[in-house]
């Protein structure tokens, strides 16, 4: 990358080192929302979430309007595309001496960034466009969208969305626990959005298309990465994850299979896909704390989105939100109620894949989804806990450790379950899109 360049994997000299100015804000209000106040010189600006966000820089705005207009939000959040938590991600990664890909491995990485936080963005802009019109109670999408800013051919820098405050609620992080029914109000807004991801017209559905998890995730993946990767779990805690670990290094680089992962549907006998969140994990779930349990609020954060397999979210849900021993225990059950959940939603509408479908589907993409989690529960999540001043760092780290063990566990489990099944399975016959 050249010092020189204005690109978005650099910092900018905008709000909290973006390349997004408070005109650019200004302007962008002025025309979506109809309006001639503007953001006064009082505004508060506040960054909140980091440690939570990978492609974006997310501000509470306190807005201090120029002229008064009841129709003008009192608060509300700036989410502005931006590497900059990719960077300190890396640089984590290099300063333990667990970043092992080559300089031009890197630099390859870096141009795809480039490319895809701006594309990224702009399907995540469009999704929010399609569902305005849908009026669903089920669905716990992002808070509502005030205005947004795409990225074009001429702007390659500034792209943002201002969306509704949500007051009062929590992140419950990779290193605490989530009671399996509590899940069920994600369940089923997942469930309505398939459900209706396959009413998508060619336009809407090509507009939120183009994700390509092979393209994101290989430079990661790669022999290097993946020693990596093993090594940063070893380090949640050497003692109970060393053995568990070395056990698939032994396995090489068959256990990263992205032939399956991207062709799930095919290998299962799915021939509708249906909308993927794609980054369904716990800091993407908004909860409302009341006494001494939560309700589920709102799903955020729809940068990953893309049509696929219907066993994606389920897998990085559970496994970020569950205690390993409950995710065992309970992924069948969980399973059968979003099921349930996704008949309820369709309607009248023919049914595109049956529950054993579904369960194999998990079973089939389980390993790939267990292995991109690997580093949530190593530098994210440590990245995540340098942030805080909890004296319960050590209650945290026992509760990550569990979490790594029984997914070691089940990622030797099912490789070697999909292994057998896969083998046999013709994969040469073209898949619908709806």
């Amino acid at each position: 990358m050249s010092p020189e360049k204005v690109s978005i994997l650099n910092n900018g000299n905008g709000l909290f080192d973006t390349h997004v100015h408070l005109k650019d804000v200004n302007e962008v209000i002025a025309e979506q929302l109809n309006t001639e106040a503007s953001l006064g010189e009082n505004t508060k600006y506040t960054v909140i979430g980091d440690g939570n966000g990978f492609l974006s820089r997310v501000i509470l705005v306190e807005a201090d309007w120029t002229l008064p207009d009841d129709n003008l939000p009192t608060k509300f959040v700036l989410k502005i595309t931006s590497c900059l938590h990719v960077h300190a991600l890396v640089d984590k990664m290099k300063e333990s001496g667990l970043q092992t890909i080559s300089p031009e491995q890197e630099e390859s990485m870096w141009a795809m960034f480039e490319t895809e936080a701006q594309s990224l963005h702009n399907r995540e802009v469009n999704l929010y466009e399609i569902t305005s019109k849908w009026n669903k109670n089920d669905v716990l999408l992002s808070p509502k969208v005030y205005f947004s800013k795409k990225f074009d051919s001429v702007n390659k820098t500034k792209g943002f969305i201002g969306m509704e405050f949500v007051d009062n609620i929590t992140i419950r992080h990779l290193y605490e626990n989530v009671k399996p029914q509590e899940l069920h109000p994600v369940l089923k807004s997942l469930a309505t959005l398939q459900a209706n991801s396959l009413l998508f017209t060619d336009e809407e559905r090509k507009s939120i298309s183009g994700y390509d998890f092979k393209q994101i995730m290989g430079p990661m993946m790669n022999e290097d990465g993946m020693k990596g990767i093993y090594e940063q779990t070893k380090n949640i805690n050497k003692a109970r994850l060393d053995e568990k670990t070395e056990k698939m290094v032994a396995f090489g680089m068959e256990v990263v299979d992205f032939e399956l992962a991207c062709n799930a549907n095919k290998y299962v006998g799915i021939d509708h896909k249906v909308l993927v969140h794609g980054d369904l994990w716990s800091a993407n779930i908004l909860w409302e704390k009341h006494d001494e349990h939560f309700v589920a609020n709102k799903v955020i954060d729809y940068q990953l989105i893309h049509m696929g397999n219907p066993a994606e979210d389920l897998v990085r849900l559970f496994l970020s939100t569950l205690s390993g021993a409950d995710r065992q225990n309970y992924w069948e059950k969980l399973t059968h109620q979003f099921y349930d959940y996704f008949l309820e939603a369709l309607g009248d509408q023919p049914i595109p894949y049956t529950l054993e479908q579904l369960k194999e589907s998990y079973r089939l993409y389980f390993v790939t989804g267990g292995l991109v989690m690997l580093p949530m529960y190593g530098p994210v999540a440590q990245t995540k806990l340098s942030y805080s001043n909890s004296e319960d760092v050590e209650e945290y780290r026992e509760i990550l450790t569990e979490k790594a063990e029984h997914l070691l566990e089940d990622i030797e489990r099912w490789h070697l379950y999909s292994r057998d099944k896969t083998k046999e399975v013709d994969v040469s016959k073209p898949q619908a899109e709806h």
